[in-house]
């Protein structure tokens, strides 16, 4: 009998898994782009709500404490890509939910791959839905005036931010729906998703919020995301910290992921 070292063992078990996440991650995003009802409003509410926003609101601008921007449109854009990547870690729930009621997913737990590896499968095909989000967000709203003094690193970073957060949003989203494997009530919370986007300050700056809205704000994580999004597409800190809303972006998506792991190894001992 041949007993391999234990590094090579090691790592052709990572090599494994890796092929895992891969082959899920790719089924997950291929599911959703057959699904219009999944895909189409991850990317064309986030441009309706823009489009309403920058046009019913702009004259904020001339407010007196509203900061000096290159353009309102450009300023407002951090809260489509927030919006973005709350819808696209929903629908990763709902589209698990779906795979659970039709019994694929029970078929995956009999599966001989590590228990943790169907999480990270689902949220890298979340992950790679948000990428394509956020790169269409970004290059709409340039071609409608949109501008970006922080340049093709500072779009980047942001376009960086809304998709670790919406890999923690699908963590999330990939709980609930382990714990209750249902599609109508993944669809149910979906308006609570706009209860996250407007406690922060998404459209407006946080200084000019109401008190009420300005204190939730203040504990809502994705403040500090938006925030610095808009801090790196505007090449401006003082609108937000970037290694703030990294951190919240990185504490919230390894939260999630981790609620998301753990429901999903209760879920295999009742089965």
């Amino acid at each position: 009998m041949v007993h391999r070292p234990r590094s090579t063992v090691v790592i052709a078990g990572v090599a494994r898994e890796s092929r895992v996440v891969t082959a899920l991650g790719r089924r997950a995003l291929s599911v959703q782009f057959r699904r219009a009802q999944l895909l189409m409003p991850t990317f064309v509410l986030p441009l309706m709500l823009l489009a309403v926003i920058a046009s019913g609101t702009s004259a904020g601008r001339d407010l007196r404490d509203f900061p000096e921007v290159s353009s309102y449109l450009g300023f407002v854009v951090a809260g489509t890509l927030l919006q973005g990547a709350l819808l696209s870690g929903l629908t990763s729930g709902m589209a698990l939910a779906n795979d659970i009621e039709g019994g694929f997913f029970d078929r995956l737990l009999a599966a001989p791959v590590r228990r943790s590896s169907l999480v990270f499968g689902r949220l890298a095909g979340t992950l790679g839905l948000a990428v394509l989000q956020m790169a269409w967000f970004l290059l709409v709203a340039l071609l409608f005036g949109a501008s970006y003094p922080g340049g093709v690193l500072g779009a980047l970073g942001a376009a960086a931010l809304a998709v670790i957060t919406a890999v923690g949003i699908g963590g999330l989203a990939i709980a609930i729906a382990i714990r209750t494997g249902s599609m109508s009530l993944m669809q149910s919370i979906f308006p609570f998703v706009f209860v996250l986007l407007f406690t922060a300050p998404a459209f407006f700056p946080r200084d000019l919020l109401t008190p009420t809205l300005r204190d939730l704000s203040a504990y809502n994580p994705l403040t500090y995301v938006v925030e610095g999004a808009r801090g790196l597409l505007q090449g401006d800190a003082s609108l937000g910290d970037p290694w703030i809303g990294l951190a919240a972006a990185v504490g919230l998506a390894a939260f999630a992921t981790a609620l998301a792991v753990l429901a999903l190894r209760d879920r295999a001992r009742r089965t």
